[in-house]
């Protein structure tokens, strides 16, 4: 692997690691199951049930992946202050 594919990588996964690509996404299932929220609140047309379950399930998904980078975070700052010690 060359050097500046490599580069590359390290931005890539630290940008995954410090979360905040799973903001974008919970903000997308947030206004989709808004959109799908007002759908039925201002027509009579009714969403599926599927729907509903997709973008739960989506915004729980970011949810715990946004803890478990916090908490990554954490583990490899308390780290980082025993080494210095």
């Amino acid at each position: 692997m060359s050097e500046k594919n490599k580069e590359r990588m390290e931005k890539f996964v630290a940008l995954c690691d410090s979360g905040k690509p799973w903001y974008v996404f919970l903000a997308m299932f947030s206004a989709l199951l808004a959109a799908s929220a007002l759908v039925e609140l201002f027509t009579e047309q009714h969403m599926k049930w599927w729907t509903w379950v997709l973008n739960v399930t989506g915004i729980l998904g970011c949810l715990q992946n946004i803890r478990y980078c916090k908490k990554l975070k954490a583990e490899r700052a308390a780290e980082a202050e025993a080494d210095a010690e």
